[in-house]
């Protein structure tokens, strides 16, 4: 009885094991449906064939192209100083800066002039000498055909008067040379940089007054590598042969601190004669006409010493593409769109910045659209799709085909 009540149960189950597995093994199979892979979504733009020019960031510090110390060239105590003479101040050509004490030359030209009549006089009565020796010559020796010598005829008397009277013209322009040089004047227009001397203060030869530079240019000496140094086409000047300044680059200045806005427009001039040991650059020195005269984008003038930045006008890139740097990859490729499919494109990159690629291609790629999104593993034909654009939708496999050309 027991046994009947074991067996029966594990029979039953051993039956509906065996059922279940004739009617898995005999039931219809299911049909499997193909899971679709999801595009991935991206940015895409058209290309534009076009020309690029490039430009070369640099920058430097501003340099006076002319700057003097002024020197004083005689002694004497300051009388007088321009209002113009102060640091920052602006000052005419041949405008009078300061005036020196010239009471001691106007004394010495008095003098001068004394010593010039006296000297003017002996002359005088060295020639009259030289004619009563003539005459006595001819009274005592009756024969008047006979030369006299020098010295009876007192030549050299009369040349060294004359001599003498050339020392004290020469003495006299001298001392009127020191007196017009009690009254320092500009050499040119300009701006003065330090004044370094007052009214009462004693000065000698050679004692600098003051630091003066002219206001019709500035330059700025910008180093650059020599990778940039050869995108410029800088005209290069030869012993026998000038560079042409009219192939110059143009160069556009902006302060780095106070107001970014202002701009100065200046040209390259001409390029250092050596390379910077150190560092292995080479200086190109660029000019800025007027800086200092008011005019429209500009809310300060331009200061000696400022640090500006520079943007040089390069090498004009003819045919080429211009696209974002996330379109390009590895720098070799582009991924291009077509049909909602990638298509990589081998390109050639020609220049490039932070945020543009300059490149060019064999292939016609004008009007195409590139892939800007970064897509470091993308292959060709993987399925994407623009953002805020509907899907492509594929073609049904009973669809008729296109007949071919």
């Amino acid at each position: 009885m027991n046994i009947k009540k074991i067996i029966l149960p594990l029979l039953v189950i051993a039956v509906g094991i065996g059922v279940g597995k004739f009617l898995i093994a005999t039931g219809p199979e299911a049909e499997k449906q193909p899971s679709e892979a999801r595009p991935v979504i991206v940015e895409a733009q058209p290309l534009k064939l076009r020309d690029y020019q490039v430009t070369v960031n640099a920058s430097g510090i501003v340099q006076a192209q002319t700057q003097t110390n002024l020197v004083a060239e005689v002694s004497g105590k300051v009388l007088e100083i321009s209002a113009d003479f102060q640091e920052g101040g602006y000052f005419d050509k041949n405008a009078t800066l300061l005036k020196l004490d010239a009471s001691n030359y106007t004394n010495a030209i008095t003098i001068a002039e004394g010593d010039l009549a006296q000297k003017q006089l002996t002359l005088q009565e060295q020639q009259a000498q030289a004619k009563l020796a003539q005459r006595d010559w001819n009274l005592l020796d009756g024969n008047a055909s006979r030369p006299q010598s020098d010295l009876a005829a007192r030549r050299p008397h009369i040349a060294a008067a004359q001599a003498a009277i050339n020392a004290a013209d020469a003495k006299l322009q001298q001392e009127k040379l020191n007196l017009n040089r009690t009254r320092i004047t500009a050499p040119y227009r300009g701006r003065v940089q330090e004044k370094r001397v007052d009214v009462g203060q004693y000065v000698t030869p050679g004692t600098v007054l003051g630091v003066i530079y002219a206001t019709d240019a500035v330059e700025v000496h910008l180093p650059l590598s020599l990778a940039q140094y050869a995108l410029l086409n800088i005209p290069e000047a030869f012993r026998n042969k000038a560079a042409d300044a009219a192939l110059m680059p143009k160069v556009s200045f902006r302060p780095t601190a106070g107001n970014l806005q202002d701009t100065w427009q200046g040209q390259v001039v001409r390029s250092s004669a050596a390379l910077d040991e150190k560092s292995r650059q080479m200086t190109v020195i660029a000019r800025i006409d007027n800086p200092y005269e008011a005019r429209e984008g500009v809310s300060a003038p331009l200061r000696i010493g400022q640090y500006v930045s520079a943007a040089i006008q390069g090498k004009l890139f003819n045919n080429v593409y211009v696209l974002p740097s996330s379109a390009v990859r590895q720098g070799k490729e582009i991924l291009l769109l077509q049909d909602g499919k990638v298509v990589v494109q081998p390109i050639e990159l020609v220049w490039s910045t932070e945020s543009e690629m300059v490149v060019r291609s064999e292939a016609d790629l004008n009007d195409k659209r590139v892939i800007t999104t970064p897509l470091p593993q993308a292959t060709d034909g993987q399925a994407v799709q623009v953002a805020g654009e509907k899907k492509p939708q594929a073609k049904p496999a009973d669809a008729p085909q296109e007949p071919k050309p």
